[in-house]
């Protein structure tokens, strides 16, 4: 097998099927590839950069998700956010990035709910951030 048949897929739909040579993705315990002949496995991801090919590279911004990875070479990437690096506003995600870390570096209470959703703002914005850099 020399290719991987990548879904990437949100509450919304689809977002992209694409037939690529490697998959690199954001997993809770660090970024990880996927190539061709991988071993079956699944994983969580959390929010950060996905790379769709080595030579032909597609990025996204990803939130939190998992992938699946099956014996014949089908990757299942599922996310609960998801756009291409070139659609990302800068604009908008920098603010939203400097606004939740304005309000967590002031954060004094125990950690709730809020402090939680902070967080994940925090971690969407820079993952928009970081796929628009690589662009």
């Amino acid at each position: 097998m020399s290719t991987l048949q990548v879904n990437v897929v949100t509450p919304k739909g689809p977002i992209t099927q694409v037939e690529t040579d490697a998959v690199t993705a954001p997993g809770e315990l660090g970024e990880f590839e996927v190539l061709p002949g991988h071993i079956p496995f699944l994983t969580a991801l959390h929010p950060g950069v996905l790379t769709l090919g080595e030579n032909d590279r597609s990025i996204y911004a990803v939130g939190p998700g998992f992938v699946r990875v099956s014996p014949d070479g089908e990757v299942e990437v599922l996310v609960e956010m998801c756009v291409p690096a070139d659609e990302v506003d800068v604009d908008e995600a920098r603010t939203e990035y400097d606004d939740a870390t304005r309000e967590l570096d002031g954060w004094n209470k125990d950690p709730t709910a809020e402090h939680k959703n902070l967080l994940a703002r925090q971690a969407w914005a820079k993952a928009r951030l970081d796929a628009q850099s690589l662009h």
